[in-house]
């Protein structure tokens, strides 16, 4: 089986995003929370909104080293804007079945060949009558044929999302 592209998805979401990051008013209250695997390095962003107040955290945490230190947001939000500019996305399933979260780091980026992202996002415009939210996890990937390359490893096809749109106890597109 061939896994289910999902530029047109990123691409989107990267959108939703910007503009959450840009203007930040316009939201009721939003919760963000994107982890990025690439370089033997996971770095996380997260940044909420309740009550009127916004706040975030943004932190680096090296896989060999095991050290973490903390990021500027800035710094941190544009690895992940790069992250979304790439060429191809796949959607990872969420049935790998490694348990130990080095071996699903290494799994998942091919040995760290292609980065990883997953984002949690909910949020509710300003007089909208509800939220909408999706947690998803994507491989990033230069084309096509990287994306191919990707999912004919060994054992990689299966973690992958087959068929669009993906709804899960896991992960879900919008909601």
């Amino acid at each position: 089986m061939t896994a289910a592209f999902y530029r047109d998805y990123v691409v989107d979401l990267k959108a939703r995003i910007d503009r959450l990051h840009d203007d930040a008013e316009r939201y009721q209250t939003f919760a963000l929370t994107m982890e990025l695997l690439a370089q033997r390095n996971l770095v996380t962003y997260t940044e909420k909104k309740a009550k009127g107040q916004t706040e975030g955290v943004c932190y680096r945490r090296d896989f060999t080293t095991g050290r973490a230190l903390q990021m500027q947001p800035q710094n941190a939000y544009g690895l992940f804007k790069g992250f979304f500019d790439l060429g191809q996305f796949l959607a990872i399933s969420g049935q790998a079945q490694q348990q130990d979260a080095r071996q699903l780091a290494e799994f998942l980026t091919a040995s760290w060949q292609y980065p990883t992202c997953a984002v949690h996002l909910v949020y509710r415009l300003k007089g909208a009558p509800s939220t909408e939210s999706t947690r998803m996890h994507f491989v990033g990937l230069n084309s096509d044929e990287d994306a191919a390359a990707y999912q004919q490893e060994t054992g990689r096809a299966q973690i992958l999302v087959q068929h669009r749109p993906l709804s899960s106890d896991r992960f879900f597109e919008w909601r």
